[in-house]
């Protein structure tokens, strides 16, 4: 498993156990692009190159592979028709990104089945945690404290 802030320090890679290598924004929570493929294992380090375009990885299975940083960017030399073309799309999905059908659309992954899976299960044990905790706080004296936020937990260790 392995991390890497980008040459411009406005984005982050991540790879993981899961087989998957995922790019972030600085500013967002959430993954912006999930990269996979079947045939990749375990992916342990993973870099940025130095112009900020692609993200190199290197998995369990004694490959090193090349991705595009941006996957639906061209590259190559464009025309200056086509660069005000793309100028064009990228301010309407600025402008109409609110609506909900846009959102839906942008948002859109597509997550491995055994990623996907993985999630279900830990959505499903979180929930039955928090049953437990629910039923503990309904037949004890905890009802009448406030619960508090995973966030606020406090951090018990930390691993170096």
């Amino acid at each position: 498993m392995d991390v890497d802030w980008s040459p411009d320090g406005r984005g982050l890679v991540s790879g993981s156990y899961d087989r998957t290598i995922r790019l972030w924004n600085r500013d967002e929570g959430v993954s912006r692009d999930i990269y996979h493929t079947k045939r990749m294992q375990r992916v342990f380090s993973v870099a940025w190159s130095p112009d900020a375009n692609y993200v190199l990885s290197g998995s369990d299975d004694g490959n090193v592979r090349l991705w595009r940083a941006n996957a639906s960017k061209r590259q190559g030399i464009k025309s200056a028709r086509h660069r005000q073309a793309l100028e064009y799309n990228d301010a309407l999905i600025e402008r109409f990104s609110h609506m909900p059908e846009i959102r839906r659309i942008r948002r859109h992954r597509h997550i491995p089945k055994v990623v996907k899976k993985a999630g279900e299960i830990k959505q499903e044990e979180l929930k039955a945690i928090k049953r437990r905790e629910e039923n503990e706080r309904k037949h004890t004296k905890k009802q009448f404290e406030k619960r508090q936020s995973e966030r606020d937990k406090t951090i018990l260790a930390r691993e170096k």
